[in-house]
C-alpha cells in the first residue's frame, strides 16, 4: 500500500534520529530510576527497593505522567517526579517532531518528482535537460482552479505567469475569445512588458494549473537565456496578431 510505503520510508530516513531520541530516552530513563531509588528507597522499600524495581516507576512516569500504583511520598521524591514528568512530555514530542518533518520532507520529495515531470512535457521546456528542468520545477507552484473561476483579470498587475497541465481555460482579449488546454500558458506578455494584464482568463472545467511569480519568471529568465528569446519572440507575434485583430492560440 502506498501509506505504508510512506510511513516505511520515512522510518527508514529518519532512522537516524529516531534512534539518538530513543537512546537519550533510555538514557534519561535510567538515570531517573537511579535517583528515585535513592530519594526513596528508605522511606518505600517494597516499591524503590532497587534500581530494577524503580524502573517501573521511571518509565510510566516519564512515559504517561504517572501511572498512579506507585508513586513517591517524599517531599522530595514528590518534585524530583514531577521534574521528570516534564521531561518525559518533552522526549515524547521529540520523535512525534522527527516523525513530521520526515512526512513533510518526503511528501515534497514527491510533490518535486510529480511536478518535474509535469514540466517535461510542456513544449516550451522542451529544449531543457533533466538538470534544467529540476531548477524550474522548483520555482512552479501547482495551483487546482475550480470551474468558471477568474484567474487572472484584463487590467490587474501581473503577478505570475500560468502552465496549464490539466482542463481548460478561456481568454477573453475583446472583441473574441480563446481556449485554452493542456500544455498551453498565459499571462507571460503582460510580465515581459512589465505592463498590466491585457486579458481576463477563467477557468472552463476544474483546471491544474503551474504558477510562476514574477520573481522567479525573472529568475528563470535569467538563468535559462534561451527562454528569454522564446517567449520574447511569442509575444512579438502575439502583438502583431492582435494589432491585425486576430487572436493567439495561448495569449497572456
Amino acid at each position: 500500500l502506498p501509506g505504508i510505503g510512506l510511513v516505511a520510508r520515512v522510518f527508514r530516513n529518519e532512522r537516524r534520529a529516531l534512534g539518538a531520541a530513543f537512546g537519550t530516552l533510555i538514557v534519561l530513563i535510567v538515570l531517573a530510576a537511579g535517583i528515585v531509588y535513592m530519594i526513596e528507597h528508605t522511606a518505600q522499600p517494597a516499591a524503590f527497593g532497587s534500581i530494577p524495581q524503580s524502573l517501573w516507576w521511571a518509565v510510566v512516569t516519564m512515559a504517561t505522567g504517572g501511572y498512579g500504583d506507585i508513586v513517591p511520598v517524599t517531599m522530595l521524591g514528590k518534585l524530583f517526579g514531577s521534574g521528570v514528568i516534564l521531561v518525559g512530555i518533552a522526549m515524547v514530542a521529540v520523535p512525534a517532531g522527527i516523525m513530521a518533518t520526515g512526512f513533510i520532507e518526503e511528501l515534497r520529495k514527491q510533490q518535486f518528482i510529480v511536478t518535474w515531470q509535469a514540466v517535461a512535457t510542456l513544449p516550451l521546456f522542451a529544449s531543457l535537460d533533466a538538470g534544467q528542468i529540476a531548477a524550474v520545477a522548483r520555482l512552479l507552484r501547482p495551483q487546482i482552479v475550480p470551474p468558471d473561476s477568474v484567474i487572472v483579470r484584463r487590467g490587474e498587475t501581473a503577478d505570475a505567469m500560468y502552465f496549464i497541465l490539466d482542463g481548460q481555460v478561456e481568454v477573453e482579449v475583446p472583441p473574441k475569445s480563446v481556449r485554452l488546454g493542456a500544455g498551453d500558458y498565459f499571462g507571460e506578455i503582460a510580465l515581459i512588458r512589465d505592463t498590466r494584464r491585457t486579458a481576463t482568463v477563467m477557468s472552463v472545467d476544474s483546471c491544474q494549473l503551474l504558477a510562476l511569480d514574477v520573481r522567479d519568471f525573472r529568475r528563470m529568465l535569467d538563468d535559462h537565456p534561451s527562454l528569454r528569446e522564446e517567449l520574447a519572440r511569442v509575444a512579438d507575434a502575439r502583438d502583431a496578431q492582435r494589432s491585425d485583430s486576430s487572436v493567439s492560440p495561448s495569449p497572456s
